[in-house]
């Protein structure tokens, strides 16, 4: 019976998976990988409820409980930070089962080696998770890329000093738990904030590859399958995301990107606008694209985002979302921020499908974007984002940019879209701007 539910489990995991691939099928996908956890842990039992401590009964309760409050209380702009955070647990967790396991004086050599894989990349996955989540709090800044390289440098014989020294031979594990932690820290606080979807999610893949050994050293089958999805899934991710910003992994994981403003000096002032002249420009438009950036999670602005759709809907004006497959912290934020106020998924498209839009289209509103939109990436060799696919929104006919300031993006650069002839700066919260906005149409 228990096979019978471990098979169940695998295929619902499977099935959840397939679901996740389309935002109309989400959220079966996440009732479909609730079950499927519920059905993994419930098969940890084996139908024996009596022969465990009742300290293993409350870690349960209270860790549901944990989970539905934390779900409750949490708001959609701090996802990221909290996927980042369960990718840790999830890592932690599995370095924990490799440490036990490695404790046994009994565990065969065979999986000696996988454990120690298994508590390496664990660690190293919770130490570097909980730096990616101080990152994209704003908490942390970048870190000088040369002490990562001086610590890779003293890696290899930090690594054979327990096996050269006869004192350090009992406190190997812990010593490579500190390493493998030590790790974890150095490498991502290098990396910068630009590259933190990315990192998020080769965390996330690390995360199962660790549990999946972990199962193998446990002889869990649920462990193996779940992990295998987890790490198979999240690499795949990982490489869209590099394909995405026109870089490569390694790229990513030497650091050095997006620290501080590199050249921020425009050539002239850009030309600013209100929100009435936003109003009456929008008002004779017929197609409008809105380009959602971080600025418009930190502003919580989506519901302002919906109502002025709604608004220019009833006016019988198109109007489309182009979504950057980099834009937010995490991959699919935009996405999520905006199914959250129920804009049509019919409405949100990729970079691939909208920038053939942008040359016909009446206007476009970028709402806090701002490397994915710059068009140095297609003009200037020397630019350090030169060759990431963008937004094209330069070629449209007009274009209203909603920030508060000319500050640059994380990649440190001057945006030449904020003073092109076409373009108009509206300096302003995101959501204080729409709403400023939708308020002037009772004006028009």
């Amino acid at each position: 019976m228990i096979e019978v539910i471990l098979l169940v489990s695998s295929v619902l995991f499977i099935f959840a998976l397939k679901l996740f691939g389309r935002p109309s099928t989400a959220h079966r996908a996440n009732t479909f990988a609730m079950l499927a956890m519920a059905l993994a842990v419930f098969s940890a039992f084996n139908f024996d409820f009596s022969n465990y401590d009742p300290a293993f009964y409350i870690t349960i309760v209270v860790s549901g409980l944990l989970g539905v409050l934390i779900s409750k209380r949490v708001q959609m702009t701090q996802m990221p930070e909290l996927v980042g955070l369960f990718n840790g647990f999830g890592g932690g967790a599995s370095g924990a089962i490799a440490y036990v396991e490695l404790s046994k004086s009994t565990l065969p050599l065979s999986d000696y080696f996988v454990a120690i894989f298994s508590m390496v990349i664990g660690v190293f996955t919770f130490s570097g998770s909980i730096i990616a989540v101080l990152k994209l709090r704003g908490k942390l800044n970048n870190v000088n890329t040369t002490i990562a390289n001086i610590f890779s440098a003293f890696l290899p014989p930090l690594i054979l000093l327990p096996a050269i020294w006869e004192e350090m031979e009992i406190l190997s594990l812990e010593y490579f738990m500190l390493l493998s932690l030590i790790a974890g820290i150095i490498r991502v606080a290098v990396i910068g904030g630009a590259d933190m979807p990315v990192v998020i999610a080769f965390l996330n893949s690390l995360s199962g590859i660790a549990a999946m050994s972990a199962g193998f050293i446990v002889n869990s089958i649920i462990l193996i399958v779940a992990g295998a999805l987890v790490g198979a899934s999240g690499i795949i991710l990982t490489l869209l995301m590099c394909a995405a910003m026109n870089r490569t992994l390694l790229d990513v994981l030497k650091g050095g990107f997006g620290g501080a403003a590199i050249n921020n000096e425009y050539d002239k002032d850009p030309i600013s606008t209100s929100p009435e002249d936003v109003a009456i420009q929008l008002s004779y438009a017929e197609s409008v694209v809105i380009v959602p950036g971080y600025g418009m999670a930190v502003a919580q602005a989506q519901a302002a985002v919906k109502e002025l759709t709604n608004t220019l809907k009833d006016k019988n004006i198109e109007v489309k979302f182009a979504i950057h497959p980099v834009a937010g912290r995490m991959p699919g934020h935009m996405n999520v921020l905006l199914a959250e106020v129920d804009i049509d998924y019919e409405d949100m498209y990729t970079l691939e499908d909208i920038n053939s839009e942008f040359s016909s289209t009446d206007v476009v509103i970028v709402l806090g974007a701002n490397d994915v939109v710059n068009p140095l990436a297609r003009t200037d060799e020397n630019s350090p984002i030169y060759g990431m696919p963008i937004l094209d929104v330069d070629l449209a006919k007009q274009v209203i940019v909603i920030k508060r300031s000319m500050s640059p993006g994380y990649a440190g650069i001057a945006n030449p879209l904020f003073i092109n002839d076409n373009a108009k700066m509206l300096f302003a919260d995101a959501k204080e701007g729409l709403e400023n906005i939708i308020k002037s149409f009772e004006l028009v």
